[in-house]
């Protein structure tokens, strides 16, 4: 029998955590799933578990790859997929309980959309701390691609790739694969799952258990490199907002909405880097400048306006300028 749900799992240096991971998926009171383990080159004992799970397990596979990394593996697993359903889990975490592919199966079958985006999930620790994050309103069960962005900027939700849960088909017609190579894939492919796709089911029922940054993670810090990709994200998504074939006139607005979304962060994200790596940070400063000034003044808000003006550094001391001195005498 065909399995409903395709659960993939990228694997990477995570021997300490994969098998709690595999065993949130057993677990699971739903069984019509295959789970894809996709070991990307893992140094550590990773490959060795992976191949015991398979052993043991009929409905779990393994496919053995050089390293090429998380965006790589996913397409690998994507395209060996044989599920209607394609469920993306990140090896360090898991399903927040024993039925969420059965909760998901039944958003599934009642709606029959090909996006599902699941906005109940939580965070935990190594030492057990949870956090419960379900702020979104329970009311909306079917919603547009542009109502839910605005429900997530309100209540200042992250979007992230494992939130959605795609119809194996339309991923492939659309071409919504990952680019190889790139940090902060999640930005860069979430904006055109929500341009192709009219109508979103959402899923409020528990789904994911996201662990909060461990040591090593790709998550944990900022680098150059991080911000310079996402720079380069800024750049496809100036690129996608002149396609109005593809993604149609509110599509399009979304793309310069996320690009504004992103140049807002990275201003503030990039003062990490300044001091340990000074010329790299001029020069994003500098390049930071030439995107802000491609986004319409109308969406731009007044940092990033100022920024795109006077710079991202003369901006920032602006701001210090007018906190300690002109406010001061304002009082």
């Amino acid at each position: 029998m065909k399995p409903f749900f395709s659960i993939i799992i990228p694997v990477y240096k995570v021997e300490k955590y994969l098998d709690e991971c595999v065993q949130c998926v057993l677990a699971q009171t739903f069984t019509n799933y295959e789970c894809i383990l996709i070991n990307d080159g893992s140094p550590d004992n990773c490959p060795a578990m992976c191949d015991e799970y398979t052993a043991k397990h009929k409905q779990i596979k393994v496919i053995h790859k050089e390293n090429g990394g998380l965006s790589d593996a996913r397409n690998v697993g994507i395209q060996a997929a044989s599920g209607e359903y394609i469920v993306l889990l990140d090896s360090d975490d898991k399903f927040a309980d024993n039925d969420t592919l059965q909760n998901l199966f039944d958003i599934a079958e009642k709606y029959k959309t090909d996006v599902i985006l699941n906005v109940n999930w939580l965070t935990f620790t190594d030492n057990g701390e949870k956090t419960l994050l379900n702020k979104y309103d329970k009311n909306i069960v079917l919603a547009s691609p542009k109502e839910v962005v605005q429900g997530f900027d309100k209540l200042k939700m992250i979007f992230a790739a494992w939130l959605f849960v795609l119809n194996k088909e339309y991923l492939i017609k659309n071409n919504l694969f990952f680019k190889k190579g790139l940090l902060h894939e999640d930005e860069h492919w979430m904006p055109r799952v929500l341009g192709t796709t009219k109508q979103i089911a959402i899923n409020h029922s528990q789904f994911y258990a996201y662990r909060i940054a461990r040591e090593g993670s790709i998550m944990a810090n900022v680098s150059p490199k991080r911000l310079f990709d996402l720079l380069s994200i800024v750049d496809d998504l100036f690129e996608w907002s002149k396609d109005e074939e593809t993604y149609g006139k509110d599509g399009c607005k979304l793309m310069l909405c996320q690009a504004k979304r992103i140049c807002c962060d990275i201003t503030f994200d990039c003062k990490d880097i300044k001091y340990q790596y000074k010329k790299e940070y001029r020069a994003f400063c500098i390049e930071l400048r030439k995107r802000m000034s491609k986004i319409p003044t109308f969406y731009l808000r007044p940092r990033l306006l100022s920024a795109a003006i006077f710079g991202v550094s003369k901006t920032d001391a602006l701001l210090l300028f007018y906190r300690k001195y002109i406010l001061k005498r304002s009082v």
